[in-house]
């Protein structure tokens, strides 16, 4: 299978959270671990804005494992402020999935953090597997859907 992501730059998937306290360390600022879990939420709400619940690749004995994750810090979110996670799809392949991240802050549009992360599929025993056919055809669909009327 070809990696098919032109256009999917424009298929992005905002997700707005509020920082809770237990996501902050004394001073009330976001602990770094907080972002990586949030890069998970804002892939989540992008699998299902394009059409493809996780739930529902779970059903199919199948699993994106995480084999890497990045993330670069640009300035600090605190408890309480409203952050915008924008998710979109980066590479698919037979095998393998990538999706990068934007951190924002809501309210006052600036950059908190950027980042990536890449999995790979998996069967339920945790061999790789190739992504099943109708999970490849839902995303390409929906990240084409996405694009053609993002906001973002």
């Amino acid at each position: 299978m070809e990696e098919r992501v032109d256009g999917w730059a424009q298929a992005a998937v905002p997700l707005d959270l509020a920082v809770r306290f237990a996501e902050t360390d004394l001073m009330g600022v976001v602990h770094h671990s907080a972002y990586i879990v949030w890069f998970e939420a804002g892939r989540v709400a992008w699998l299902t804005a394009a059409g493809m619940p996780y739930a529902e690749i779970g059903a199919t004995g199948h699993h994106f494992a995480v084999t890497s994750v990045h993330a670069e810090y640009r300035a600090a979110a605190r408890f309480g402020d409203l952050i915008r996670v924008i998710t979109r799809l980066t590479r698919l392949r037979s095998r393998h999935v990538a999706f990068a991240y934007e951190v924002r802050h809501a309210l006052t549009d600036e950059r908190l953090a950027t980042g990536s992360s890449e999995h790979i599929c998996v069967d339920l025993k945790g061999r790789m597997a190739k992504i099943p056919a109708e999970i490849v055809e839902r995303l390409v669909a929906g990240a084409e859907r996405l694009a053609a009327g993002s906001v973002i």
